[in-house]
């Protein structure tokens, strides 16, 4: 299934203009070919920074360091990986990677200062043993008869059930009755493994399911539907669906969809008497003034200020929505064209891709002008996934349609990308940076396979381009993916009627 952009009609597209009273439009006036000092500074304050990476140079326009360099995870090795290693050498059928031809970036900010030397890349901590991918591809041959998973060899072999002496398995599956591309994973404390999964018809009737697995897991533990009663209709496929980003219990159990509009709904613990633990709390529509709606490609809960969350449409605009009080808090015109993506990097600070094939950054302090960091290579072919790391905020990825490329792109020096992933044989779907790591990140596609790749050498020559250093082969082509950050050991993906959950 590819990453496909949806088409505006005439009525939608009227729709987008009679959007919200004190509509914001975004000038790109070109200035400076350097990020500007207004989003450092944004990325560097009010708790938005959970940078992971090296400390800048002085004078960069990057966000303040706060944690040590590429701190791993502390959940220790596990005994295996549901995703096979990767061999040495591995080649695949393109050759190195290199930057596109680049288009001349640009900067709408009046002023900006230099950023750092391309030296500064994410680096793992030396000598880490544990954590995210910690020590596993040296581990994995053998454990648990897994064998090595060659690019050209075919899916690691996985067992069903776990090893002798082994509590886990490595991988649970759900079989829904349609086909699944919605995909998020809960990150409340007391929900300790439970993810949400939307169908996709292309018709009206569609449906959103809560599923969940015991806390026990053992051999005889199986992914399923929590409740019959957390099975619910949904209008439309919804392009995404997220949990409220709090790992708490005092807030109310809510999550996010969006399809025509963006819906929140409560979740309620489950009833005795089997009643829906499942309530409609808002239907939060960007186009009072019309009848019609343009549908939303996407949105992102802020995790910094949880009351706000962006939604990106396909009539050109980016809608940052206060939930609370259930008000459009800005509208911009962000883009020349349909926005398929968006992604939060603090708390007032935000990207888009568009079909016009740009990556802009936006602060909330100046509503008037945006920052392109990146075009693509070729006039108009759009860009349709945005991933901005949590753990470094100086880095994003993205990918073009129909792609079999994933960009990294380091915001403080726009136009050129810094890696490109080049190892997959059809077109990139979905991507996830890792919740714990500021250097890697997962990526899946029409070649049905979920990459891992590690990030911490693109400072290295590499001859022939970067390889992963994990791969999984689902048997269908991967619609969607999500690591979870409550439980990192974890990365749900969505294949045909699947949900698949893998041990990394």
């Amino acid at each position: 299934m590819k990453a496909a952009a949806p088409e505006a009609t005439q009525q939608q597209q009227e729709a987008g203009s009679d959007a919200m009273p004190g509509l914001h439009h975004a000038n790109n006036a070109p200035v400076a070919t350097t990020a500007p000092a207004a989003v450092g500074e944004a990325l560097g304050s009010g708790g938005a920074q959970k940078a992971g990476g090296p400390p800048a140079e002085s004078g960069a326009a990057s966000p303040k360091q706060t944690k040590e360099e590429g701190a791993p995870l502390a959940h220790g090795s596990a005994p295996s990986t549901a995703l096979g290693r990767v061999g040495e050498g591995v080649k695949g059928e393109h050759g190195a990677g290199g930057t596109p031809g680049a288009s001349a970036a640009t900067s709408v900010e009046r002023k900006a200062t230099h950023a750092t030397s391309n030296s500064s890349r994410p680096k793992a901590k030396a000598g880490a043993k544990g954590g995210v991918l910690g020590g596993i591809a040296s581990k994995v041959p053998g454990a648990s008869g897994m064998k090595d998973a060659k690019m050209s060899g075919g899916p690691a072999q996985i067992g069903k059930g776990p090893a002798p002496g082994q509590k886990h398995a490595e991988i649970y599956t759900y079989a829904s009755k349609d086909m699944v591309y919605g995909l998020a994973w809960s990150i409340r404390r007391d929900k300790n493994f439970r993810l949400a999964c939307g169908s996709f018809i292309e018709d009206y009737a569609n449906r959103i399911e809560i599923l969940s697995l015991d806390d026990e897991r053992d051999e005889t533990s199986q992914l399923q539907l929590a409740h019959p009663s957390l099975s619910f209709p949904h209008p439309f496929p919804a392009t995404k669906v997220m949990f409220l980003p709090d790992v708490g219990t005092s807030r109310p159990d809510l999550l996010a969809t969006s399809s025509d509009y963006l819906r929140i709904y409560n979740l309620s613990d489950t009833r005795d008497d089997g009643t829906s633990g499942v309530e409609l709390k808002t239907v939060l529509n960007n186009s009072k003034n019309s009848e019609f709606c343009a549908p939303l490609t996407s949105f992102d809960w802020n995790e910094d200020d949880m009351s706000k969350v962006g939604t990106s449409s396909i009539d050109t605009t980016c809608t940052i929505w206060d939930i609370e009080k259930e008000v459009v808090d800005t509208q911009l015109i962000a883009h020349d064209r349909e926005v398929y993506d968006i992604a939060w990097g603090g708390a007032g600070v935000f990207a888009s891709v568009s079909a016009d094939g740009s990556v802009r950054i936006f602060d909330l302090r100046d509503k008037e002008h945006s920052t392109i960091i990146y075009e693509s290579p070729k006039p108009e072919v759009p860009l349709v996934r945005l991933g901005w790391n949590k753990q470094d905020p100086r880095y994003m990825a993205t990918v073009l349609m129909d792609s079999s490329k994933v960009i990294i792109l380091d915001i403080r020096f726009p136009t050129l990308p810094v890696a490109e992933l080049q190892r997959h044989q059809a077109s990139v779907n979905m991507l996830a940076w890792a919740p714990h790591s500021s250097c890697h990140i997962c990526t899946a596609g029409d070649d049905s396979q979920a990459l891992i790749w590690d990030l911490s050498s693109m400072s290295q020559p590499l001859d022939g381009g970067l390889d992963p250093i994990l791969a999984y082969h689902a048997g269908a082509e991967i619609n969607n993916l999500k690591w979870s950050s409550l439980q990192p050991d974890w990365v749900a993906i969505a294949f045909n009627n699947n949900v698949q959950v893998l041990r990394v």
